[in-house]
């Protein structure tokens, strides 16, 4: 093996551990307490949104959209994921078994938190680094093009919900200077020393449980069109 196929063979899966969402829930966690707590510099800011009310706060208001827009894509994942695993509803002719969460969650919170500290250009950085996750997860084998393509853009729709909330207060709180090296340290130290994602092993365990089975479809039962499901009937 070259140098160069070998750099490769171990630069795709470093990339696909941080998007892992024992990594980026923490972090959306803590960016969307930060922006809850915060409070815009400046006497006119801050009389500006004086008596709003909890959610008058521009980065108040938008750690809720965050928060909810994340909630909801979240259930939409897993339960794609447990349609196919226990029930094995895909589609053979896209390839897809369920949306990638690793693309899902990478796209969600990376630019949201990425603007909290440098703003349009943050977020233009942090999407940079969720689609280079999203790749890695055809890269590694995880998922095919459709299920991280997906996974993406449901992220995404999240990100640009919350951005649009965020960057339209042109006096929006940034955090402070620190904020971008915690990130970075969090983002490539962590992956290294935190055990492997069991969240697959979850969703595999809720699944069978849901659907009875013994075992969970594979996407090789899938593409062979071995699955047999009785008509539903109406």
């Amino acid at each position: 093996m070259s140098m160069a196929a070998g750099v490769l063979s171990s630069f795709w899966p470093a990339v696909t551990r941080v998007g892992e969402s024992e990594i980026l829930v923490p972090a959306f966690i803590a960016g969307a307490l930060w922006l809850w707590f915060a409070r815009p510099a400046g006497a006119r800011a801050r009389a500006a949104v004086g008596g709003a009310g909890a959610l008058g706060h521009p980065a108040r208001s938008t750690a809720a959209r965050w928060f909810a827009a994340l909630f909801a894509t979240t259930a939409v994942t897993t339960l794609s994921k447990v349609a196919f695993l226990g029930f094995g509803f895909g589609s053979a002719a896209l390839d897809f078994t369920g949306f990638s969460g690793h693309s899902m969650f990478s796209m969600a919170i990376l630019p949201v938190l990425a603007a909290i500290v440098g703003g349009r250009a943050g977020a233009v950085g942090g999407a940079t680094l969720a689609l280079t996750i999203m790749v890695s997860r055809v890269m590694v084998g995880a998922h095919s093009i459709s299920e991280a393509l997906t996974g993406a853009a449901l992220g995404g729709a999240v990100a640009l919900w919350t951005l649009q909330e965020y960057l339209g207060h042109p006096g929006a709180v940034r955090a402070p200077w620190w904020t971008p090296l915690a990130m970075v340290l969090w983002l490539t130290l962590l992956p290294w020393r935190a055990p492997p994602s069991r969240s697959h092993d979850v969703v595999v365990a809720l699944s069978l449980k849901l659907s009875g089975h013994q075992r969970p479809y594979t996407r090789f039962e899938l593409l062979a069109g071995l699955i047999r499901r009785p008509p539903i009937r109406l």
